[in-house]
């Protein structure tokens, strides 16, 4: 009967079936087309962002390899013995021989420190010259006018000392090469007298094996077959993997730090990326065919279309389902609230859905138990009522019974003139009496100082007399409020620490005190033994830090704690202190 009155033209269920399948195809249709053409662009974005992410990463470890080779020419063109060799500033061959051991040493470690380096030359313009490689060391004679007049010479000597790098070439050097006529990279740069006028007395060469840099740009990797070499300002390529490259000739990179490119290269649209180096001015360069980069975006159309139509199918059926469940939920409310309308408060409905039906059904449910909530609320806020009453009444009788056994005990002690028990009982029945307040937490400044008598009074009879008190308090503060559990561990730190340990009579010094006109100022001071330097830094430390720094100062960190909770964290305590001759105590809180 029910399934027969969706199927009514004039029904809501029919009406939502017909609204929900046509919107749905239609729906399908177009998200279909706008999907596919935005999965290619996404596609071709995160493969160019991918790619120039992997430049980048790859340019990263490129410039730890051409820094770890600039660092080794540093090395050679900071040796003062290769200097004094080239100039020939010696005073006897017996120097010379001795020198050359020493600059023969340096280069077997430079070279043999890494297996990557294949020659060096350090062509002097005065008395010598040197190669090393791996089949071992020479001294040669200075560099030939030859040499000199060549464009690469003329190059690192106008380079004034900066590394000139020439990337992977045949060597300049052929003459003097063991390695023969095959690829190096190589950089050059120019030697000076650091101990002289500063002029350039030589060259530098350093030729190490391009296998390193081909390897490097080889593992890169773009999971296509593109190509990676590095060039340099003028967009020459310096290096390559296999030095065959078929775009050594066509690449134009604009000059930008870093960046990607779509240009046809060889008859394709290729996807360039490049980022320049921060050693030189070289650019890593990775570049792939665009079409294989993107070649899924067709299979994604072709799944597209596959779902769409799927999906129109499905809509059918799904019309049905929800013209359904849109009648159950409504249906199931309405019974649960003719239950609350009869008196049924426990009614909750416990299907949990995640559409706008779940809100109502927890709004429903939220509003049943405040409702319920509220009617309880009335009736158990009269039973904590009456409890709190009781539990005062006998907090109070307590206190009284306590005060009255005080009370007597000093009236005995009088009797029996025990007048050091009956000063210490009268102190301490008073000191209770401030301190319990009724269970109050905030007390006027005058009763803090009578619960400080109180407490020096106890003290004075325990100590029999061994420290003198003086007491000074503003009267315009004597009904200001306070925390009144904050000052008397201060002055018993005060007498314990302070007083106790001293061999003579002592003076405690109170002054309570206004600072400016919004705060006050506690100060105590002892004439006792003081902190040692270490220990007062430690107790600052542990007053400062806002976590325990262990058991230590566990009170003086208390009350400081108490102070910025209740006040601020801009109050709290302060310590000065001079080792064996006195202690101060600042308590800085706003006027209340």
């Amino acid at each position: 009967m029910e399934m027969k009155s969706y199927f009514k033209l004039s029904s809501l269920g029919f009406k939502l079936f017909a609204l929900y399948f046509v919107s749905m195809s239609i729906s399908l249709i177009i998200m279909g087309y706008f999907s596919y053409e935005k999965s290619k662009e996404i596609i071709r974005t995160k493969v160019s962002l991918s790619a120039l992410q992997t430049i980048d990463q790859a340019n990263r470890h490129l410039d730890l390899l051409l820094e770890d080779y600039a660092n080794r020419s540093n090395l050679v063109f900071g040796y003062k013995n290769i200097q004094k060799g080239i100039l020939g500033d010696f005073q006897d061959t017996y120097e010379q021989g001795s020198n050359m051991k020493q600059i023969m040493s340096f280069m077997s470690n430079l070279v043999n420190v890494k297996n990557d380096m294949l020659n060096i030359y350090i062509l002097g313009e005065y008395a010598a010259s040197y190669r090393y490689s791996n089949n071992g060391f020479a001294e040669l004679p200075p560099a030939t006018q030859s040499q000199r007049s060549q464009a690469w010479y003329k190059e690192i000597e106008q380079a004034g000392g900066q590394i000139v790098w020439y990337g992977i070439r045949p060597s300049f050097i052929q003459q003097m090469n063991e390695t023969g006529n095959g690829q190096v990279f190589m950089l050059g740069r120019a030697i000076k007298d650091l101990d002289g006028r500063n002029d350039i007395i030589g060259v530098l060469i350093m030729e190490f094996d391009p296998v390193t840099i081909q390897s490097f740009l080889s593992d890169i990797d773009f999971q296509v077959n593109g190509s990676t070499l590095l060039v340099d300002s003028g967009n020459a390529v310096v290096s390559d993997f296999n030095q065959r490259n078929q775009f050594r000739s066509s690449l134009t990179l604009p000059d930008q730090a870093h960046g990607v490119l779509h240009n046809m290269l060889g008859g394709k649209e290729m996807l360039t990326v490049f980022d320049r180096s921060r050693v030189n001015d070289w650019k890593l360069v990775g570049m792939a065919p665009v079409k294989e980069l993107v070649k899924d975006s067709g299979e994604i159309g072709l799944y597209t279309l596959y779902l769409v139509l799927g999906f129109m199918a499905v809509s059918i059926l799904l019309a049905l389902i929800v013209a359904r469940q849109m009648y159950k939920p409504v249906k199931m409310l309405l019974q649960s609230m003719r239950r609350v309308r009869e008196g049924d408060f426990e009614v909750q409905i416990s299907e949990g859905r995640k559409d706008e039906f779940g809100i109502l059904f927890l709004g429903f449910n939220v509003m049943v138990s405040r409702i319920k909530s509220l009617i309880d609320e009335v009736y158990i806020q009269k039973l904590l009522k009456k409890e709190t009453q009781l539990k005062m009444m006998s907090s109070q009788i307590n206190a009284h019974f306590l005060y009255n056994t005080l009370d007597s005990i000093h009236w005995i002690s009088r009797i029996y003139k025990a007048d050091e028990i009956s000063t210490m009982i009268f102190g301490l029945s008073k000191y209770l009496r401030i301190s319990l307040s009724e269970g109050k937490e905030f007390v006027t400044v005058k009763e803090v100082s009578e619960l400080l008598e109180s407490y020096l009074q106890i003290q004075k009879v325990r100590y029999q007399d061994k420290f003198t008190v003086h007491m000074e308090i503003d009267p315009s503060l004597h009904y200001d409020r306070v925390l009144k559990y904050i000052f008397q561990p201060l002055v018993e730190n005060a007498i314990y620490h302070g007083i106790e340990k001293k061999k003579e009579k002592g003076r405690l010094d109170i002054v309570w005190r206004r600072k400016g006109s919004a705060a006050s100022c506690f100060e105590i001071t002892d004439d006792g033994i003081g902190i040692h330097p270490g220990k007062l830094e430690e107790i600052r430390e542990v007053l400062e830090n806002e976590e325990m720094l262990g058991e230590h100062n566990f009170a003086l960190k208390n009350i400081n704690s108490q102070i910025k909770l209740a006040y601020g964290k801009e109050y709290g305590l302060t310590i000065e202190s001079e080792y064996g001759r006195s202690t101060k105590v600042s308590l800085t809180i706003p006027l209340k």
